[in-house]
């Protein structure tokens, strides 16, 4: 092998590896985590939702721990949300009483969710098997247009952010 040869095996090696140990997707996310408090109790269970405020971005979300933390994820599990700024909302759906058991694996995304309870307000009652979600946070918080809280994802800054919320 010759000394250019080995150079640019060298080159490519490194390149390789700096790409594999890069934080975030291809997309240029950036870690994203935070805290959710309702009436200055952390809340588990809470569904946090990204939304862009950029008609060309992309949203991200995540799930609340028993401590109230969360971590966004856009593609890839906790790679964070693309810098910019967000309209951020937040669900927490209870089964009815009919249905006690584990959610389903593909669960409705929370606008679904949201989209399907207003519905079922609309129309009085769900449909037979059908048991409409109830949210268990007050309901201005699913909204965008709403839930009075945004964020600024910013590249290079740690982007830890606490969302207090009120009332029930």
């Amino acid at each position: 092998m010759t000394r250019a040869s080995w150079e640019c095996f060298v080159c490519g090696v490194v390149l390789v590896v700096l790409a594999g140990c890069q934080r975030g997707s291809e997309l240029g996310t950036v870690p994203v985590s935070g805290t959710v408090t309702l009436d200055g109790q952390a809340v588990a269970g809470v569904t946090v939702a990204f939304k862009p405020r950029a008609a060309d971005g992309r949203g991200a979300v995540g799930v609340t721990a028993a401590d109230g933390k969360f971590t966004l994820t856009t593609l890839q599990s906790g790679d964070g949300a693309l810098p910019g700024s967000y309209a951020v909302t937040f669900t927490k759906f209870a089964a009815g009483e009919a249905t006690r058991s584990p959610p389903p694996i593909n669960e409705p995304s929370p606008e679904k969710a949201a989209k399907m309870a207003q519905f079922m307000k609309s129309r009085g009652k769900p449909p037979p098997g059908a048991v409409a979600p109830k949210n268990e946070l007050p309901d201005k918080y699913a909204s965008p247009e709403t839930s009075g809280f945004t964020a600024e994802v910013k590249l290079g800054e740690k982007n830890d952010f606490t969302f207090a919320m009120t009332g029930k």
